[in-house]
């Protein structure tokens, strides 16, 4: 028998030591996925009912989507070609809740706003709605209703031309 033959012993040391090095691979992964953050930001068309008001026709449902609390201190639009932020500066919030809005983990909320008070000109460019945090990340989100109300306010301008 030469030298080069594994043991038993030393084919089961080295698949231990595998299994613990794949493992400690993806707690590490785990770990920092956990820190980052994650928040689902999701544009819709509103839609008011009842004693609503009336003038309630665009919104943003936030979500926070990680283990540990957030604050969104901003929330709006940003557009095609234009580095600016359309801010929704006085939301409508229905729940009757504060804004800026502390989120805890896996809670969300949504921010109301009447768009018609905007240029179609500058709807139509709208690429997509974002939230952003006390801490400074810009969360962005689209959503099939974004592009409907892109839609509908291209042809209102056509129509005012």
């Amino acid at each position: 028998m030469g030298g080069s033959e594994i043991t038993v012993f030393q084919a089961v040391t080295m698949s231990i030591a595998l299994v613990g090095a794949v493992l400690g691979i993806i707690n590490t992964w785990f770990a920092y996925d956990r820190e980052r953050l994650k928040l689902r930001v999701v544009p819709v068309y509103a839609q008011p009912v009842g004693a609503m008001n009336p003038s309630i026709n665009f919104g943003i449902n936030i979500t926070n989507m990680i283990a540990f609390p957030i604050t969104v201190s901003e929330v709006g639009v940003l557009y095609d070609g234009n580095p600016g932020r359309g801010a929704i500066t006085l939301p409508i919030i229905i729940d009757g809740g504060e804004f800026p809005r502390r989120l805890e983990p896996r809670s969300s909320f949504s921010v109301y706003a009447d768009i018609t008070t905007q240029s179609p000109d500058l709807f139509s460019l709208v690429r997509c709605a974002y939230a952003k945090t006390d801490c400074g990340s810009l969360v962005e989100g689209e959503s099939p209703a974004l592009e409907d109300i892109k839609m509908l306010a291209s042809q209102v301008n056509k129509d005012s031309r």
